[in-house]
């Protein structure tokens, strides 16, 4: 078998497998799946190392064919896709709490199959078969996660807004497949496509609503947060903190740099949503009360400063949007760990309800101290690396406003941060919480191993610079020069003001809510004016999903509803109407009297002589 196809074909047969396993055969399923995303991250790791493969196979027509191609960008997603992959399957190991195991485990490998798929999809249309594929089994991972009507309505919650999403991606991509001539994408990138007219603006338009909603960018993003309620914390660490964020991310980079030369009009569309993503998010992460939706709304604002990184078209900012996909997707997996981990002992993921268990559960209060800091962008760790590199691209814009935007959501989410770090890990602990323990060494192994990362890809920003996002850039096609290395600049001292004024928030929303870490948004979240916008958020009328169901569904389904009576009545009731009164009126007429009949006689051919006559006359 070609190595390239054993990052899909094993974790694919393996969850076949899976359905014939009993659901109440202890430890096979678990062992079966752990083994299977090893040895596909151990395929994934050769084909990295390798020079570019490729796979190709005759398909649907002579000029689509399904190959599969595996270059320097690709191969890293690919080689993500299989570290996260296996991640989540040693963490699951020991978690209860995530639904039926079997049917856990063949969602995970069945996700991480396609996804693979994905990434190293060349053409077009196998990349859309497997990104489809990806669709169905987001709802059953959801769907499966919890027993009752919640998880399913956000399941079809998920399923409806990627849905339609997916479907603007489809068009773009025949749209972009019928300019070009061809779907394969290195083809099209040896001519890249421009925005001179209509219909090219419109492909890449649709390309970019797909690749961001998958991303979990504004305003695709609302059934995240649902799903963090309704679902369980390893499909949260899994699918929207790694596998979705990876896959929109490198696909908007491929379809903005790869296949398209965009224009700065473009670039400021891109950059203003990357900037309206991270500030409606994390305002909403900021005033959340549950440990797993606040890491929500944070997996929806860190994939601004992606899409803003990316949306700068300069290589800096580039490379940082790229960097940050892989960090994030790092340190935000190991969050949503430690969220599984804290609700797996203690019973609860209520901020209210949790307090002091660093003393309990140390190793997991370390990993979720790192991969805190990291989020929240503090020097020397991951995060700071590759969200400087993203401000140093918007300051290369000329556009400081995003730069701004940037740092602000920077503060807000360090301010998030502290705000549950001191609700669960410190403080005065609850009764209730007094037996609580560590958690098992099967979770603490992925979460130390992703904290070990945030370390590594910080202190050592340039192994992942020159062996990942270097190369990375080079298949796109992007010069650029060296980005590596700590400069004590103006930026790194701007992130102290930041870390300094984040602090001084916390100090100040701990004493206005009288010392309850849980409250210390307070201040912020009913504050005038923000006060009425935060209600009406929590009354969802900023959510795309809810509006339509709840208003415009209705109304159009009112609309159609009469349509269809007017129809009816106009091509059923009218015309048996018509008929009757005219059947009616004629049989009141025909009494069977023949002096009627010979009156009616006469005056038709009086009516019939003088219009004649008429006639006649006329001429």
């Amino acid at each position: 078998m070609n190595l390239i196809l054993i990052p899909i074909v094993l974790p694919l047969a393996a969850a076949l497998a899976l359905l014939l396993i009993s659901e109440k055969t202890k430890y096979l399923k678990e062992l079966l799946a752990s083994a299977a995303a090893l040895v596909s991250l151990a395929a994934a790791a050769n084909i990295f190392m390798l020079p570019a493969q490729e796979f190709t196979m005759p398909w649907l027509t002579e000029s689509i064919s399904f190959t599969l191609r595996a270059d320097s960008l690709s191969a890293f997603l690919l080689l993500a896709v299989s570290l996260f992959s296996a991640a989540i399957s040693v963490y699951s190991f020991s978690l209860a709490d995530k639904g039926p195991s079997k049917w856990f485990f063949f969602n995970l490998l069945m996700t991480q199959a396609f996804a693979a798929g994905a990434a190293l999809a060349d053409n077009m249309v196998a990349m859309l078969f497997f990104w489809e594929g990806l669709l169905v089994f987001l709802y059953t991972f959801i769907a499966l996660s919890q027993p009752n009507k919640a998880a399913k309505r956000t399941a079809m919650k998920a399923f409806l807004i990627n849905g339609v999403t997916d479907l603007c991606l489809l068009v773009g991509i025949t749209i972009t497949g019928y300019i070009a001539g061809t779907m394969s994408m290195s083809e099209i990138a040896q001519n890249k496509l421009t925005l001179d007219y209509g219909w090219a603006v419109f492909g890449y338009v649709l390309l970019m609503i797909g690749a961001v909603s998958k991303a979990g960018a504004f305003p695709f993003h609302t059934w995240i947060p649902d799903a963090a309620t309704d679902s369980s914390a390893p499909f949260m660490a899994y699918v929207p903190a790694a596998i979705d964020k990876l896959l929109g991310i490198y696909f908007l980079a491929r379809a903005s740099i790869y296949l398209y030369a965009l224009n700065g009009t473009m670039s400021l569309v891109l950059m203003t949503l990357g900037a309206v993503t991270i500030l409606v998010a994390v305002m909403m992460a900021f005033v959340q009360k549950d440990y797993k939706r606040l890491l929500s709304y944070h997996a929806v604002s860190q994939t601004g400063y992606m899409i803003l990184g990316i949306g700068t078209l300069n290589p800096i900012g580039i490379a940082g949007g790229l960097f940050h996909m892989i960090n994030h997707a790092t340190y935000k997996s190991c969050l949503f760990m430690t969220a599984g981990s804290v609700e797996r002992q203690a019973g609860t993921g209520d901020l209210s309800k949790l307090g002091g268990l660093f003393r309990a559960m140390p190793l997991t209060g370390i990993a979720f101290i790192i991969a805190a800091a990291a989020i929240s962008g503090i020097a020397p760790l991951n995060g700071f690396f590759s969200k400087e590199l993203v401000y140093k691209g918007t300051l290369d814009t000329g556009w400081t406003v995003f730069f701004i935007a940037a740092e602000l959501g920077s503060f807000l989410t360090l301010a998030s941060f502290l705000k549950l770090g001191h609700s669960v890990y410190f403080g005065k602990r609850h009764e209730s919480m007094k037996d609580v323990k560590e958690a098992p060494f099967s979770m603490l192994l992925p979460m130390a191993a992703l904290a070990a990362i945030c370390v590594a890809f910080g202190f050592g920003a340039e192994l992942p610079l020159n062996n990942f996002i270097s190369p990375a850039l080079a298949a796109l096609g992007v010069e650029h020069g060296h980005m590596a290395g700590f400069h004590a600049d103006k930026l790194y001292f701007i992130s102290l003001i930041v870390i300094l004024a984040a602090v001084v928030n916390h100090m100040l929303g701990l004493a206005a809510g009288g010392g309850k870490a849980d409250k210390a948004s307070d201040h912020i979240h009913y504050a005038p004016v923000l006060k009425e916008t935060y209600e009406l958020a929590d009354r969802r009328a900023f959510d795309i999903y809810e509006q339509s169901m709840d208003k415009a569904v209705p109304f159009f389904s009112k609309l159609l509803f009469r349509v269809d009576r007017f129809f009816d009545w106009a091509i059923d009731t009218l015309p048996s109407g018509v008929a009757g009164f005219l059947g009616g009126t004629a049989s009141r007429f025909h009494n069977g009297s023949y002096p009627l009949y010979m009156a009616l006689t006469l005056a038709g051919a009086v009516v019939y002589i003088l219009l004649a006559a008429a006639n006649g006359g006329l001429k």
